[in-house]
């Protein structure tokens, strides 16, 4: 809460370490920036993000392409950014990484051929709580990079879910199974799904599994940052 309102008191400070901003520099200061873990290449984060599902789905959750563009550490900056966004108020941060993720899905090359971007969306209770979808401000700086329109009216969650934070990998895909319900606005399309921090990607797989249920012909993942192996 401290940050929050020294944020929205002055936000032209680090959300990390408080120190004041350069012109050149949104949310987090360069040095803090530093720690980030990204990836090289698009190529590397699509490989971990499907080693990841593969070692908690096997070659049951079946996807076109991802990109992640951070590891995530616990106790990191990045985490400390994420949480600020999520839970902090500080919305528009999520435009801008979805904003930077964006860019560099386009500068490592071809994107295919992407037709609409779907968030993965909050309970309408959980939204009421929180003001806004996290998921849903990282799909809109997307879009204004990859010049896609972002349809959350395609994806809702018809089941209120717990927080996954510190449940294992099998209760995690227990609390998502049957929580996601696609319109047919979804079929034949090429759809992107946004979601924050993959760590299991069992809330990724349920709602690409309603995609697909409703006719959607290829699910594409972005996350600003998967789990790490540590």
């Amino acid at each position: 809460m401290r940050e929050q309102l020294l944020h929205l008191l002055f936000p032209h400070v680090c959300l990390v370490c408080q120190k004041l901003l350069l012109p050149e520099e949104e949310y987090c200061c360069s040095a803090c920036k530093e720690t980030f873990d990204p990836f090289r290449t698009s190529s590397e984060a699509e490989d971990a993000l499907r080693q990841t599902v593969v070692s908690h789905f096997g070659d049951h959750f079946q996807f076109e392409r991802a990109w992640c563009r951070y590891q995530f550490h616990k106790k990191s900056a990045l985490q400390q950014v994420l949480h600020s966004m999520k839970y902090e108020g500080i919305f528009n941060l999520g435009k801008s990484l979805g904003r930077q993720l964006g860019e560099w899905m386009i500068s490592e090359g071809d994107i295919g051929d992407i037709e609409c971007i779907v968030p993965v969306p909050l309970h309408r209770l959980k939204k009421t709580e929180r003001s806004y979808n996290q998921s849903e401000k990282i799909a809109e700086g997307l879009a204004q990079s990859l010049r896609q329109p972002v349809c959350s009216e395609f994806l809702v969650r018809k089941r209120y879910t717990v927080s996954q934070t510190g449940l294992s990998a099998q209760a995690r895909q227990k609390n998502c199974e049957g929580a996601f319900l696609a319109s047919k606005g979804v079929r034949g399309r090429h759809v992107l799904l946004v979601d924050d921090v993959v760590t299991t990607g069992a809330t990724l797989a349920a709602a690409a599994r309603a995609l697909r249920a409703s006719g959607a012909e290829k699910v594409s993942l972005a996350a600003v940052a998967v789990a790490a192996k540590e």
